[in-house]
């Protein structure tokens, strides 16, 4: 009896040998390709027109459940499409790009009919480079099998929900940073050293059930999340324009494009209102949900492109759903507050805020910064962060101003606001600026990406950001936001004249076609081959959006907020006008008068200039209230028609009218406003066309015949009387009114 039992003892002790020298059953992905930490290598050629993989160690049994093609983006030019297909398969397509990024292709298909088909030649054709070298493309393929040498799990694995995203948290498999407030030229010499060491991403997996060792290969993957980085708020890193401004500055490809100072300190993300930042160690993805559902999440992480799971437990896999639901707007949690402090007691506190922003605020996932800006001279009440003041009351709402900055460039420097921003403040507004992100008038949605620009469209995406950082700001009951007072400023803000639904006021410069102009034409390629360009997210040529007074000119009957322009930046004229070109002024101007719109305008000055006295209606400003628009003004000067010699240097138009926001009546049969010059009129009087707009009540039928007066505000004596029909489109006008220092009240009424 014990013989048996010895010989069954025996074999069980070499199956155990086997198991154990092959390694237990897991999933994992293994990588093929030239590079050096590539599991099998090849002999692909840099430029190859074909790129062929050595399968051979895989059984045609072998269960593939996805393959990636990785390259480098280095020499892919911008918008060029990158097409490979499989050599040899004629029931396979095209690879496709993979989301989020569209920097790698999926080959999961063609991967699968050659272990399937060992004879078929594991080949694919480069049809279209893009500029792209592929010799040293990496094919990864994920499979299940045996993992010999797994891969250290992840553990800690958290989740939440707010704002329709989901805040996924883990503790990393290793910490070579190894200190808490490090320098960021320490920071960065760690994370690159070990870089070169072995490089670890964290691979983000969703699913519909709870994530298993036996389905992880079916779950989704959605992100992948570079070791170190997530946790650590790189866009807080000091930065100069020029690397000899007085700070030890560098460039770095962990934050491109920017000279960073060395001796930064590094902090960590917060992910909740006023919350403690992540602890060290960890790392972090954002999901934004697009549709209602509850899904399971599960994280790896792979090792020069390797991953090897042999089990998948509590610290690596969520065992309860997160239930999403999408928003309005994406999360927007505060940071840091920025302060000169004492020795600057004028100078304003700025808050940081940041966000993690995909479709449909950026092309591709984004970190951002907004910032909410307080003007200690200007603003009385101030909202605290995390909701500890008590509730305003509606007669202590605010306005809200919103500031983006100069084309694509930042609201704030070093974290306080710009000179562009703190010279167009809004007298007791609530202040709220952007970082950037591209330019504002948006951008192809194939940029810094492999995608080509037939793979997609123009979108807004910079504007969508601004649109919801208002609703957002309005939606926040500690700030105290009254809705009705929402202006938008900013060198190129003409953009937000298409919102009058949010916008009561706007104010920018005139460049409002980029069609023309030296600087946007240099800028032509994000918008599509240039100078063609590409259609967008509306199905309209992006060239053609981009004209907006061409837009006001076809659309005479909708209704814009009120419009101050005047040079944004620069030393005038050689900057504003050098740089973009003066012609788009002229169209802009015209566009707005020729279709009586109320607007302000100067073109003559470095900032604001005789504009800057009207920023004081802009808080006054109610959205769902009439407009005056004024009209061929006595005092106006001329624009010219596109050459800045012929424009009449000095003034401006509709600069000297003022009235009064609160005392307008809007009724059916009647429309009243006051009336009177400003203090710094060069003249003792003006005559101007005058124009209802906005109305909420008063309503005309073209040739519809009405009486208008002017009476003393003082003594309600009759000044000027007249009678005028209402134009093609409905709107009534009264020419030739005189305005004086005086007060005086216009009325128009419907004749009896």
């Amino acid at each position: 009896m014990r013989r048996p039992i010895s010989v069954l003892f025996l074999l069980y002790a070499i199956l155990l040998c086997g198991l154990s020298a092959r390694g237990a059953e897991g999933f994992r992905t293994t990588t093929f390709g030239n590079a050096e930490r590539c599991e099998v290598r090849g002999t692909l050629r840099a430029d190859a027109d074909s790129l062929r993989f050595d399968l051979s160690s895989l059984p045609p049994e072998t269960k593939i459940w996805r393959a990636v093609l990785r390259v480098s983006a280095k020499g892919h030019t911008h918008g060029a499409a990158v097409r490979l297909a499989p050599a040899g398969l004629t029931d396979t397509k095209a690879l496709r790009l993979r989301p989020p990024l569209y920097d790698c292709f999926d080959a999961t298909e063609c991967v699968k009919s050659w272990v399937a088909k060992p004879a078929t030649n594991a080949g694919l054709k480069v049809e279209q480079s893009g500029g792209l070298r592929f010799g040293d493309a990496v094919l990864e393929v994920s499979l299940g099998g045996a993992v010999p040498e797994p891969v250290p799990p992840v553990s800690g694995l958290q989740a939440f929900q707010q704002c329709g995203q989901t805040f996924l948290t883990w503790r990393e498999i290793e910490d070579p940073v190894a200190d808490d407030a490090p320098r960021f030229e320490d920071f960065e010499r760690r994370v690159l050293d070990r870089r070169q060491q072995r490089d670890v991403v964290y691979r983000v997996y969703r699913h519909t059930q709870p994530i298993t060792l036996g389905n992880l290969g079916a779950a989704e993957l959605l992100h992948e999340i570079p070791a170190v980085l997530s946790a650590w708020n790189l866009l807080e890193i000091e930065v100069t324009e020029h690397p000899n401004q007085g700070t030890p500055t560098k460039n770095s490809v962990l934050r491109p494009g920017y000279n960073l100072a060395l001796r930064h300190p590094m902090r960590r993300y917060r992910i909740t209102a006023g919350g403690e930042p992540l602890p060290r160690g960890s790392a972090l993805a954002v999901v934004t949900a697009r549709t209602a559902a509850a899904h399971y999440y599960a994280v790896t992480a792979a090792v020069n492109g390797r991953e090897a799971v042999r089990a998948l437990g509590a610290g690596a896999s969520l065992e309860r759903p997160v239930h999403e639901q999408p928003n309005d707007y994406p999360a927007i949690v505060w940071q840091r507050t920025n302060s000169l402090g004492a020795a600057h007691p004028d100078a304003p506190d700025v808050d940081v805020y940041n966000s993690w922003l995909e479709p449909p605020y950026h092309n591709v996932p984004l970190c951002s910064e907004t910032y909410i800006v307080r003007w200690k001279s200007r603003l009385g009440r101030r909202p605290d962060r995390v909701g500890t003041e008590s509730q305003p009351t509606k007669d202590s709402l605010v306005p809200l101003r919103v500031e983006h900055g100069t084309y694509g460039g930042t609201a704030t420097e070093l974290g306080s606001p710009g000179w562009h921003g703190a010279r167009n403040y809004v007298p007791g507004a609530f202040t709220i600026g952007l970082s950037e992100g591209e330019l504002w008038q948006g951008f192809h949605e194939c940029l810094g990406t492999l995608q080509g620009y037939d793979d997609g469209v123009v979108h807004n995406y910079p504007q969508r950001r601004v649109l919801a950082a208002a609703h957002w700001a309005i939606a926040q009951s500690d700030f105290g936001i009254d809705p009705e007072r929402v202006c938008l400023t900013a060198q190129f803000a003409h953009w937000g004249l298409r919102y009058g639904d949010l916008f009561a006021a706007v104010a920018s410069n005139a460049h409002a076609n980029f069609a023309i102009g030296r600087i946007p034409q240099q800028h032509g390629w994000k918008w599509g081959p240039y100078p063609a360009g590409a259609k967008n997210w509306l199905g309209i040529d992006q060239w053609a959006y981009m004209n907006l007074p061409k837009w006001i000119r076809e659309h005479p009957t909708v209704e814009l907020p009120y419009w101050l322009c005047h040079p944004a930046y620069g030393a005038y004229p050689a900057h504003t006008v050098g740089d973009f070109g003066f012609m788009p002024w002229p169209e802009m101007i015209h566009a707005m008068a020729s279709t009586k719109r109320a607007f302000a305008a100067t073109w003559s000055s470095n900032g604001p200039g005789l504009v800057g006295p009207l920023y004081a209606l802009v808080p006054r400003i109610r959205l769902h209230q009439s407009l005056p628009a004024f009209t061929n003004c006595s005092l106006d000067h001329s624009i010219g028609d596109g050459d800045h010699d012929d424009a009449q240097k000095g003034g401006g138009m509709n600069l000297y009218q003022l009235w009064e926001p609160e005392t307008i009546v809007d009724e059916a049969n009647r429309w009243e406003i006051t009336l009177e010059l400003r203090k710094d009129c060069p003249a003792e009087s003006l005559t101007t066309n005058l124009t209802p707009r906005r109305t909420q009540c008063f309503k005309a039928q073209p040739g519809e015949v009405f009486c208008w007066t002017r009476s003393s505000l003082a003594s309600g004596r009759e000044l000027q009387s007249g009678h005028t029909a209402a134009d093609a489109h409905g709107f009534v006008t009264m020419e030739r009114l005189t305005v004086t220092a005086e007060k005086c009240r216009v009325k128009v009424e419907r004749r009896k």
